[in-house]
């Protein structure tokens, strides 16, 4: 599964977004990515159908079959989600005893407002999804309401996301290999827009310094 930084450099060179630089003394060599949700949007859907990694305690497949309704607000986004499951069990231990639920087949529409905040400090993004609706694409079965309590049971959790090492990008430049390592200073959104403000830090190679080892 895709890192969340590499998703979002990935973001600004596809949708071709201009880098905007600080006029500030201080922050000349800072840079700013502005992604509007429309266009996250249509990045995540075309990443679709994406499966879930439910964890050593489930078996089956789970999966986000769609997402509608894509809303960036003041430090979160929302978003309405189809969830669709096969085979589904899960398996909890108690005591010494192991027991299972079989969910099966489920089909779920969910709705979610995920907060986040973003620590400069340590390079730590912090994200809290919190399930808002729950409601099935037909009439909810047992086995369906009992998934969705599970969702409910993941809601309202902090989870962090460490951004502290991005993945650099290299290519050749004028006989030279060009690597360009990101820091990420700041992150937030609001308005329906997400804005990432990060240091790029170039670093050139000549290629012919570069020794092969061509002994078998």
């Amino acid at each position: 599964m895709k890192r969340i930084h590499t998703i979002l450099l990935s973001l600004a060179f596809i949708f071709g977004i201009s880098f905007n630089t600080f006029a500030q003394k201080d922050d000349v060599e800072d840079m700013l990515i502005v992604l509007p949700a429309q266009r996250i949007a249509k990045f995540v859907t075309e990443l679709l159908p994406f499966e879930i990694n439910m964890g050593k305690n489930f078996a089956g497949s789970l999966w986000i079959q769609s997402i509608k309704n894509f809303k960036i607000g003041k430090n979160k986004i929302s978003f309405s989600s189809h969830v669709c499951g096969k085979g589904i069990v899960y398996h909890a231990k108690i005591g010494k005893q192991v027991s299972s639920i079989a969910f099966g087949n489920v089909n779920l529409l969910n709705d979610w407002v995920s907060s986040f905040r973003f620590d400069a400090d340590r390079k730590v993004l912090y994200i809290k999804p919190h399930l808002i609706n729950q409601v099935a694409t037909k009439k909810a079965s047992q086995k369906e309401i009992l998934m969705n309590t599970l969702f409910k049971v993941l809601s309202d959790i902090e989870y962090s996301i460490d951004l502290e090492e991005i993945d650099p990008i290299t290519t050749e430049f004028m006989g030279q290999f060009l690597t360009i390592n990101f820091e990420i200073s700041n992150l937030y959104s609001a308005n329906n827009k997400l804005t990432v403000k990060f240091r790029p830090i170039p670093h050139l190679r000549d290629k012919k310094k570069i020794s092969v080892d061509k002994t078998p």
